[in-house]
């Protein structure tokens, strides 16, 4: 663990001088910390062909690999934290939005994987029924949903090489999401798509203005007793630690129900939307006490900052690269459709459905959730709200019980290679679109409401 984090802080070091020194990364507007993930990837890419490396980096990314989702925990459980909530009615609106467009998103994923596997794949290839689920199993899903369907399509499908076709899509689907995610950013920070509108695109180094000194966080407690800011850690701390009680209390009450394989999907609730919830508790409670005064939300915001910088570093350097050669072809064609979808989803259809005031905030969590990993959609975010001042993602968090039962991942996810057989692709296909359609208008309803 002392090598991971010396690594990853060498990385940002290497990042933010990077920033500092290549025009070409400031006028993307590339934050230090995707600049140092990058060049964290090359190295260990490069490294782990080394034999005398290879075991030392392959241990150090797998370490790194396992950073993500604690930290994203701990940004979420600081949100609520740092800042009264909204209203409930506006939360609720934020989430109901947040959860149609997972759902338009994933369903758009399988019903073009579906098409293009009846049409174009299945004729010219000996490929199962849900073959053409690798989109969503690789860009909505991840690495580990690409694992489970994998060993459905071994088992229960007779089709072995589905878990190595599911990781390679995972695997492109990162990639894709971190290149074309940072391209999407500039264009919509250029094209006023932000909350903030057109931002100032003059060249930043991040060496500015270095005589300015400007506070970063305020002290709530006397440093005699305790340092202020580690007090202020102390209460992120408590609102993670809620949000874990929470989770294992919520996982060991839905193993207590009957059918309890037909509900582990949603054991996998993510720990983020615990956390958020046990923001909100902490904050509450020490209200109710008296003693909210002693939050400081400068210092929970930095603390916030700080925990993403490491996450983006760590979930970009450890990506994990693999070749895929047989399928080509197949997996060429569910890309280019996964890729262009996803594109479809933030620039046509999330400014009609989402909240209008920060729809590019919302739709780009979305947009690296559903190519790569909520780690990615979170990066991207940071460029165009870097201390997290829009309700995006709140929203993002509030509407994961909305979908991650369910679709990439869940139950539906599991469930369809078995079904589709039985289906066939034609009618799945067709109801999908269907279904498709219904939420397209229930989004566009929920949008004129707001």
């Amino acid at each position: 663990m002392l090598g991971a984090i010396l690594t990853a802080s060498t990385l940002l070091l290497i990042g933010f001088v990077l920033r500092a020194r290549v025009p070409a990364l400031q006028w993307l507007y590339v934050p230090a910390s995707v600049a140092g993930g990058l060049a964290g990837l090359l190295l260990f890419q490069t490294l782990t062909r080394v034999p005398a490396t290879a075991d030392t980096v392959s241990s150090l990314s797998l370490a790194l690999r396992g950073w993500p989702g604690p930290l994203i925990a701990v940004v979420f459980a600081g949100l609520l934290l740092e800042h009264p909530s909204r209203r409930l009615a506006d939360a609720a609106q934020g989430a109901a939005s947040a959860g149609i467009m997972v759902w338009i998103i994933v369903l758009g994923q399988v019903t073009l994987g579906l098409a293009a596997t009846w049409l174009v794949i299945a004729p010219a290839y000996d490929v199962p029924p849900a073959f053409g689920q690798l989109i969503e199993a690789g860009f909505a899903g991840g690495h580990a949903t690409a694992a489970s369907l994998g060993e459905i399509y071994g088992e229960l499908l007779d089709f072995p090489p589905g878990m190595d076709l599911g990781l390679f899509m995972a695997t492109i689907g990162l990639v894709f999401s971190v290149v074309s995610g940072i391209a999407l950013v500039n264009i919509g920070v250029r094209r006023g798509w932000t909350r903030r509108g057109t931002a100032d695109l003059r060249l930043i180094s991040g060496l500015e203005n270095r005589s300015v000194r400007v506070p970063i966080a305020f002290a709530r407690v006397r440093g005699e007793v305790i340092d202020p800011l580690a007090f202020q850690v102390l209460i992120l701390a408590a609102a993670v630690g809620v949000g874990v009680v929470m989770q294992r209390g919520f996982a060991s009450a839905v193993g207590t129900l009957p059918e309890e394989h037909a509900l582990r999907a949603l054991e996998n609730v993510p720990l983020f939307l615990f956390t958020l919830i046990g923001g909100l508790l902490v904050r509450k409670t020490m209200v109710g006490l008296g003693v909210g005064d002693l939050i400081d939300a400068e210092s929970i915001k930095r603390l916030v900052a700080i925990a993403m910088e490491f996450l983006i570093v760590a979930a970009v350097a450890s990506l994990r690269l693999e070749a895929v050669v047989t399928y080509f072809l197949p997996l060429l064609l569910l890309v280019t459709l996964g890729c262009a979808w996803a594109v479809v989803c933030l620039v046509v259809i999330a400014p009609r459905l989402l909240p209008a005031d920060y729809w590019f905030e919302l739709g780009i969590i979305n947009y690296g959730m559903s190519t790569g990993t909520t780690a990615q959609g979170m990066m991207l975010l940071r460029i165009v709200d870097p201390d997290l001042e829009s309700p995006a993602a709140e929203d993002y968090a509030l509407a994961a019980p909305l979908s991650a039962p369910f679709v990439g991942g869940g139950l539906i996810t599991l469930a369809l290679p078995v079904l589709l057989p039985r289906i066939g692709l034609p009618l799945a296909t067709i109801g999908l679109l269907v279904a498709l359609a219904g939420l397209l208008t229930l989004g566009r309803l929920l949008r004129r409401r707001a």
